[in-house]
């Protein structure tokens, strides 16, 4: 039964998604053609001619501009597709059939996170797709020299510690969407609770649970910068053990996310499963 709501969650997320994602691409493709007119200068008695320029670089502008706008939509629209699938399987009329399932809320939260993480990636994809597009020529393998090089000089300064780096890289990118999902979806879960308005109270929810680890944050800065002595001696410790400070600093932001990721799934399980509010 979870294969089949992962399925038909996969086919929905499609039909909507994979027309916005091919768009990011025929942007890219659009703006990469584009490039292939550019005008040679040309020289006049008073300089250099710019005429044909400037409208080769209106237009060139024009379209990185929108390139970079349908970057940031496909990126909005595929987590506002997951929030309204979510809360739409859950809490709208759906809710009624797939809550009667022979699935238990744990399953349908995975089940939902599964298909959002898969095509957020995808996303993520689409879009490096795009950039390899309109970057195509020797822009492209300048890129890949610099990349090389800069990997290459890591692994000089670091030695292995690098690879070890990309792969807590990766983790944390990956627990990163996983809370960011399930933040969502437990401020949904809240949400659900009243009687009226209760998407407002969802929003009132997540501005709530931003507005908390902003003052934590503001709270840790301020301790840090009114003791000197400590924080000095933190920023020495740092200096002297730059390479352990990096994987202090990966998998602390790891265990971090890990953590806030699991409260919420528990939030979301406990509403869903005793708190349910279909009304």
């Amino acid at each position: 039964m979870v294969k089949k709501l992962i399925k038909y969650d996969f086919m929905s997320y499609l039909r909507i998604l994979l027309p916005v994602q091919l768009i990011v691409i025929g942007v890219a493709l659009i703006n990469r053609i584009i490039q292939f007119f550019e005008p040679p200068l040309t020289k006049t008695g008073y300089g250099v001619d710019t005429g044909s320029s400037a409208i080769y670089n209106s237009i060139f502008v024009s379209s990185l501009v929108l390139y970079i706008i349908s970057i940031a939509v496909c990126l909005l629209i595929t987590v506002i597709i997951s929030v309204v699938r979510f809360y739409r399987g859950m809490y709208s009329n759906e809710g009624y059939l797939n809550h009667t399932l022979p699935v238990t809320a744990s399953q349908h939260i995975w089940a939902k996170l599964l298909t959002s993480m898969l095509f957020y990636l995808g996303s993520l994809f689409a879009v490096f797709i795009s950039f390899m597009i309109i970057t195509a020529g020797d822009l492209n393998i300048e890129i890949f020299k610099a990349g090389f090089y800069v990997l290459g000089k890591a692994f000089n300064s670091y030695g292995a510690n690098i690879a070890l780096y990309i792969l807590e890289g990766v983790i944390l990118l990956l627990l990163s969407v996983t809370a960011m999902y399930l933040k969502l979806y437990c401020c949904l879960s809240v949400g659900q609770l009243a009687k009226k308005r209760k998407i407002l109270l969802a929003f009132g929810v997540f501005f709530g649970i931003y507005v908390v680890k902003q003052i934590i944050a503001t709270v840790f800065i301020a301790s840090a910068a009114v003791n000197y002595v400590f924080f000095e001696s933190i920023s020495e410790w740092i200096s002297d053990n730059g390479i352990a400070f990096i994987h202090i600093l990966l998998c602390g932001s790891i265990v971090f996310y890990a953590v806030l990721s699991l409260v919420y799934f528990l939030i979301n399980k406990y509403l869903m499963s005793k708190k349910l509010n279909l009304a």
